[in-house]
């Protein structure tokens, strides 16, 4: 059977091409100048061909090698696409990285927190999914999704937490409102005022609801909204005040409304979630490193 050349022998031709000498090409490939000849010299033989003239220290090329290069360079070429796409592979699958997030984190948040992972992952692409916490919970859990962000839910067995943040939440007002001038708002305050609220089952909702029980106020609901940015769009029209997350509230229109804490303090609990069967990933680490700032930059 007829011998065959092998990548290290075209390697080393590579090299001798590119520097002229084979010192240069033993130091890149970590063998001795003799093994590097004995490549070169194998080469040689297998294609009937003679690729060099020694002309003192140097190498010169022949014009077979210099046609052969061409050639060369196309097989090294191809080899760079292999190593790009493992690169690819090892950060992250060549499909899209499946992100899923509640509403209220689907729009500005999740812009600032892809572009600072972006930074660490170049080739990052990314398929956002918006959903109810408890939806997201069992889509991550059956592994539709490879990160989620939401609220805690009971499903956490057949979850990984990876970690958990606190948001808080606020009183969105009209800008020109009465009760803009004030540093913070109570319970108190908002007796008798236009309320827009998320629905029952949104997340904060029984909390609101058992703070103003517990001071025997009958807040004046006008709305319930299924979206916290409903909430807020209603409110720079000038139409009531929200008690919404931090996070909705900076997103609404800042010429329109004002941002002012709510006393007691509310928290929503949210938490990074994978599938207890998920391998974590480079680009899970990235998420994991850069959500707190992304968080706090929009609280």
């Amino acid at each position: 059977m007829a011998a065959r050349i092998t990548l290290r022998q075209v390697q080393a031709f590579r090299l001798i091409m590119t520097n002229r000498t084979m010192t240069i090409a033993a130091e890149q490939m970590s063998i001795s100048q003799p093994a590097v000849s004995r490549l070169i010299s194998d080469l040689e033989e297998t294609l009937d061909l003679k690729l060099f003239n020694r002309v003192g220290p140097r190498l010169l090329p022949t014009s077979a090698a210099r046609r052969l290069i061409g050639e060369v360079d196309r097989v090294f070429l191809g080899l760079d696409f292999v190593e790009e796409a493992a690169r690819r592979i090892r950060r992250f699958s060549l499909e899209p990285y499946r992100l899923a997030v509640p509403p209220f984190l689907s729009y500005s948040f999740a812009a600032n927190l892809v572009a600072r992972v972006s930074v660490d992952i170049p080739d990052l692409a990314i398929s956002l999914h918006s959903d109810t916490s408890r939806a997201i919970a069992e889509q991550v859990s059956r592994g539709e999704h490879d990160l989620g962000i939401c609220m805690p839910s009971r499903r956490e067995r057949e979850l990984n937490v990876l970690s958990r943040h606190e948001v808080g939440t606020v009183c969105l007002l009209p800008a020109d409102h009465p009760l803009a001038e004030r540093p913070e708002i109570t319970p108190e305050d908002l007796d008798g005022i236009s309320l827009y609220v998320l629905g029952r089952s949104g997340a904060i909702r029984p909390q609101i609801n058992e703070v103003f029980a517990q001071r025997q106020i009958a807040p004046r609901i006008v709305g319930e909204m299924q979206h916290a940015l409903s909430c807020a769009a209603f409110v720079s029209q000038g139409l009531g005040v929200a008690l919404l997350d931090s996070v909705s509230a900076r997103s609404a229109d800042q010429h329109r409304t004002i941002i002012r804490p709510f006393v007691p303090q509310i928290d929503l609990e949210i938490a990074l979630i994978t599938s207890s069967r998920h391998v974590q990933s480079d680009v899970d680490d990235a998420f994991l490193r850069h959500f707190p700032q992304a968080l706090a930059e929009c609280t």
